[in-house]
């Protein structure tokens, strides 16, 4: 994804002065990134590797892939990282270099990784899509929900990604990938629909307790699909106008 103009909701991280600040983005393997895996199908099972560290101490392992929620401590002086996952599982990782966008990271016994990054980041962490905040949608329950837990649901999917094409718009991404996140809309510049029930991807399925309430799922979007929004006819690029008919969207679920 390449950058063009930038918004002022996202702050450059050419200032930055300390390891937790230039920490704070998120990072793409650069070996996956140049394999083109960004540019493939969100269906194909190739994993994408990836970390979002935020600042208030949260962070997101390989948010597009099996994503893994935790929180993260650095010990500046040995740039050692710990990272205590939601599912009780810990990493150990060492920082071995750091620029505004490139990321040299060791774990286990493995060589150093490369992560690359863009240098910017949003003023608040809660307008970042990968904020573990945006994406509890995405995390599978543990029992069969309710009608309004199943709409919860929904809700908190279509607003991550309305901050996820705002997201991009304001970084000024010129492309935009979808890879790995699970979904079952269809984008179109100045349109949005939403995939038949029997056709469904795994990975969406994988989001509702069982394939019954992914269905249901489906077909509260599908039902939400068909109102009339407001496409900003005025706003020349279509990853804003998309995340602005979203929030729309959410806002007429909410009121159901």
């Amino acid at each position: 994804m390449s950058a063009d103009s930038v918004s002022t909701s996202v702050v450059n991280l050419t200032a930055a002065n300390s390891i937790s600040e230039l920490l704070c983005q998120n990072w793409e393997d650069k070996a996956d990134v140049e394999d083109g895996i960004l540019n493939g199908s969100g269906d194909l099972e190739i994993p994408f590797h990836g970390y979002s560290f935020f600042d208030d101490g949260s962070v997101v392992k390989d948010p597009r892939d099996k994503m893994k929620i935790g929180t993260w401590t650095l010990a500046e002086s040995t740039k050692n990282i710990t990272i205590l996952f939601n599912d009780k599982t810990k990493q150990e990782a060492h920082i071995q270099g750091l620029g505004i966008k490139d990321l040299l990271l060791k774990t286990g016994d493995k060589a150093a990784a490369k992560f690359v990054a863009d240098g910017k980041v949003s003023k608040s962490v809660i307008d970042d899509p990968f904020y573990p905040a945006n994406n509890k949608w995405r995390l599978k329950p543990s029992k069969s929900e309710n009608d309004a837990a199943i709409k919860q649901r929904i809700i908190e999917c279509v607003l991550f990604y309305s901050k996820f094409f705002k997201n991009n718009a304001d970084h000024g991404y010129s492309t935009i990938s979808f890879y790995g996140i699970p979904t079952c809309f269809k984008w179109y510049n100045g349109g949005i629909s939403i995939t038949n029930k029997d056709k469904l991807a795994e990975k969406w399925i994988d989001c509702f307790y069982n394939k019954a309430q992914a269905i249901q799922g489906q077909q509260l979007l599908e039902k939400f699909i068909t109102k009339k929004y407001n496409w900003n006819k005025a706003e020349p690029r279509w990853t804003k106008k998309s995340a602005d008919v979203l929030l729309q969207m959410a806002d007429s679920l909410k009121s159901l």
